[in-house]
């Protein structure tokens, strides 16, 4: 079953997007594999609500990762 599929049939209101490598060393391995999952998988999820016309009713939360900061300079961190 696709994505856009898949959201149409369940017309949620909330979409939490946790599919991501959990370990960066691996983006290093296999970075086609890494940016399919990670990227084209957010994707095609961003694409589905917009092709169904769903941007006003579903809100995605996409998590990430504090790698994508590097070295911590502070404690928390900031996003500014």
């Amino acid at each position: 079953m696709n994505i856009t599929r898949l959201v149409q049939e369940v017309q949620s209101d909330e979409i939490y997007n946790l599919a991501a490598m959990s370990h960066v060393h691996v983006s290093f391995q296999t970075p086609e594999y890494v940016g399919n999952a990670d990227g084209l998988g957010t994707l095609r999820i961003l694409e589905a609500v917009r092709l169904l016309r769903l941007t006003e009713k579903t809100r995605i939360y996409q998590a990430s990762t504090s790698e994508l900061y590097g070295l911590v300079q502070e404690v928390p961190q900031r996003t500014d």
